[in-house]
């Protein structure tokens, strides 16, 4: 991509694609802005980010692609010893099954091009690993900060050589089905008893607690095989948008009765109303208009999303997760929520998944990652 004419090609394919075929309710529109930084070099990402359309006639891209480089996760999967990190890829859309054949040999290509011996995902330029592909529950619509995609896309990747790296789920849990003991809200008597409070977090306070949680956040997810710890500057571009569609009673903040207001939670769990019906309907463009939409029908939104979660290993198996589950589950059902979705549980990470199974929840979406190692001459595609 070369012009503003392709980066407006590249931004409108994903809609454009869904209306052909008619998945408009399905997809998960990407930020227009962040394809626009990924354009123009901006953003907080350190290495360069491509973006490639792929046309099988002149005129009219049947497919787009984005790869980009990182070291720090290409230390995290294994390859540091590589002398060049591996090509990582996401933004994928592909019309149909050629357009995505086309896709993946223009990969392979690339790949040999800059010297990769390995091609791994769909992620984003991000410290840390998002996106995936869809294997199994491709009926059910996709959701915030979540992936969807057709069910030949896994297909397609398996038989070209790909295999599935890190299994997952997304979860879902109906509002309705919560037991009463797993949404009563914790009380004043049995947070003075436990030591504890929970903070709220207004609009105008969620730039503090995004400060306060980024200690939390990077020490509870250190040890997971695909994460790389985020700089202040990340997360605050990353929550940016965030206190137009944000309820505050979603948001649970755990610390001790007497530490410091500006302490890093003890746990901790993130949840915003799903805006992306809205996104779909402005792709993925989070300008004024879309700002308003937010405004205008955040009352209306009934479906809950559970970006992330987590607690300090200094305070883990303390029963804290359980009081914030509570605290969520409680606000829920109090603002007549209709369902919440949880995102990408690793199948190796049961015991977050038991937080949801005895909420009543079950998984909806199972996902991967591709990852190919490359040999020097590439194998026959399998049948």
């Amino acid at each position: 991509m070369t012009s503003r004419a392709d980066l407006a090609e590249f931004i409108e394919l994903a809609p454009r694609l869904a209306r052909t075929r008619s998945e408009q309710d399905h997809y998960v529109p990407l930020f227009a802005a962040d394809i626009r930084d990924w354009f123009a070099g901006r953003g907080w990402f350190d290495e360069p980010v491509e973006l490639w359309l792929i046309d099988i006639e002149p005129g009219k891209a049947v497919a787009r692609v984005m790869c980009h480089r990182s070291a720090a996760l290409a230390a995290e999967l294994g390859s540091a010893d590589d002398s060049v990190p591996p090509l990582f890829f996401g933004a994928v859309e592909a019309a149909d099954e050629e357009a995505l054949g086309a896709v993946i040999a223009f990969l392979l290509e690339r790949a040999g091009q800059v010297g990769a011996s390995r091609i791994f995902g769909p992620v984003s330029p991000l410290p840390n690993v998002t996106g995936g592909l869809l294997t199994d529950g491709v009926d059910h619509p996709g959701f915030f900060d979540t992936v969807w995609n057709p069910d030949f896309y896994w297909s397609r990747f398996a038989a070209a050589g790909f295999d599935a790296w890190g299994p997952a789920h997304t979860w879902e849990v109906p509002v309705g089905s919560i037991p009463a003991a797993r949404a009563t809200a914790v009380a004043p008597a049995e947070w003075h008893r436990l030591g504890l409070r929970r903070r709220r977090v207004s609009r105008l306070g969620l730039r503090g607690f995004a400060d306060r949680l980024l200690p939390t956040l990077n020490a509870a997810f250190s040890a997971l095989p695909y994460y790389t710890d985020i700089a202040p500057e990340q997360l605050r571009s990353q929550m940016q948008g965030l206190p137009a569609l944000m309820d505050p009673d979603l948001i649970v903040d755990i610390t001790g009765a007497n530490d410091p207001a500006d302490a890093p939670p003890r746990c901790f769990a993130l949840v915003i109303p799903d805006p992306v019906p809205i996104l779909r309907r402005q792709g993925g463009r989070l300008g004024v208009r879309t700002v308003l939409d937010l405004l205008r029908h955040r009352q209306t939104i009934k479906d809950a999303v559970l970006i992330i979660q987590g607690t300090d290993p200094c305070h883990q198996s303390s029963g804290l997760l359980s009081l914030a589950i509570r605290e969520l589950n409680s606000a829920l059902v109090a603002k007549g929520y209709r369902r919440l979705r949880v995102t990408f549980i690793a199948e190796d990470n049961p015991a977050s998944a038991a937080v949801f199974a005895r909420s009543g929840g079950r998984q909806l979406h199972r996902l991967v990652f591709v990852d190919r190692t490359l040999l020097s001459s590439p194998p026959e595609e399998r049948p």
